[in-house]
């Protein structure tokens, strides 16, 4: 199965490496405006093109990936499914239109290819530790979770283009909470298993490095079912890197924090230490795991379903943090995915 990468950026390099790795599946051409980024393509053996259109004319791709800013993402994602082919998209893969998902819900739903979330950081092996010590008997109800993240600013694009998109909220669609919360959010379901029904946050910009227009700090509370409280942090103002993720249930607890890993089952503690790679941003050995899920999923499409409702449920997430954060932290109902993937299927 063969495919073509839309943008060429610090993400999509990563892809490339990861499809390299992965047996049965590449990448052969890319879609980059930028000359520089298209001359960097070809250097890596890609055809690249400046425009979908042309690469379209020219390459008969089985998948697109979009690794572009997410103010294209819902562009590209309906000229794929147009055009018949599966497709990936990096985070933050559903934005609104107009304040609604029902328009590329609908156009999704009629298609009969995968759509695919990059949801990379299922695919980190020390986190996948993680889900194995939460899902273990022992471990029993969880109760609740608290991810952290922190980071000396945002992360700086290629020069060859704008390298402080992520700051600019007509490209990005808002400030750290579109670009890191999406990572948080989606980890935080898959890991506790819990659906969140209704979300409070705090947000603002506190580095003072002049881009203003988006924040850099958020701090949220996501009410799930059976009384499960997840607590998630993300900022760009901090004075060190650290990734932190624990969860406590009825019978043990665990926790990653950077490279090591501490939990306590069955009245043992045990503490490991694993190569997170939370530091490296072309994560290229998630990518190879995340690409061959998508092999699979492309050769089982019924089991791609359950990730649009993953990705919608991470997108009404991120909406009511925005619209709790307007209102003082208000806590905001959420609407449940499923209810508009419902209608989005009539």
């Amino acid at each position: 199965m063969n495919g073509a990468i839309i943008g060429y950026g610090t993400i999509a390099a990563g892809h490339v490496i990861g499809y390299r790795q992965t047996e049965g599946i590449d990448v052969t051409a890319v879609v980059d405006p930028t000359p520089a980024r298209a001359q960097a393509a070809r250097s890596t053996g890609l055809r690249a093109y400046a425009t979908y259109e042309e690469m379209v004319d020219n390459e008969n791709p089985d998948f697109i990936d979009i690794c572009t800013p997410p103010n294209s993402h819902a562009c590209y994602i309906e000229l794929g499914l147009r055009d018949g082919l599966h497709v990936l998209c990096e985070k933050p893969v559903l934005m609104p239109y107009e304040g609604r998902y029902d328009r590329l819900l609908g156009q999704i739903a009629a298609s009969n290819k995968v759509f695919y979330p990059c949801h990379n950081y299922k695919f980190a092996p020390i986190l996948a530790t993680m889900q194995q010590v939460v899902r273990s008997p022992g471990f029993g109800d969880v109760l609740s979770a608290r991810f952290r993240t922190l980071r000396q600013g945002h992360a700086v694009g290629v020069a060859d283009w704008n390298p402080h998109w992520r700051r600019d909220p007509l490209i990005a669609g808002g400030g750290i909470l579109r670009d890191h919360g999406p990572h948080s959010v989606y980890l935080a379901t898959h890991l506790t298993g819990r659906t969140p029904l209704a979300v409070s946050c705090l947000s603002g910009a506190m580095r003072h490095d002049g881009h203003t227009g988006t924040e850099d700090t958020a701090m949220l509370m996501i009410r799930c079912d059976d009384d499960v409280q997840i607590e998630l942090d993300v900022t760009w103002s901090a004075g060190y890197r650290n990734s932190y993720y624990s969860i406590t249930g009825t019978g043990g607890t665990v926790a990653v924090e950077n490279d090591d890993v501490r939990y306590s089952l069955d009245g043992r503690l045990h503490r490991t230490t694993l190569p997170s790679n939370f530091d490296d941003p072309q994560h290229s050995d998630w990518f190879a795991a995340m690409f061959t899920d998508f092999l699979t999923k492309t050769r089982h499409p019924e089991q791609a379903a359950p990730l649009l409702a993953d990705s919608l449920t991470t997108s009404l997430v991120i909406d009511g943090a925005y619209a709790s954060a307007a209102d003082n932290g208000r806590w905001v109902e959420l609407t449940p995915a499923q209810d508009l993937l419902i209608g989005a299927a009539r």
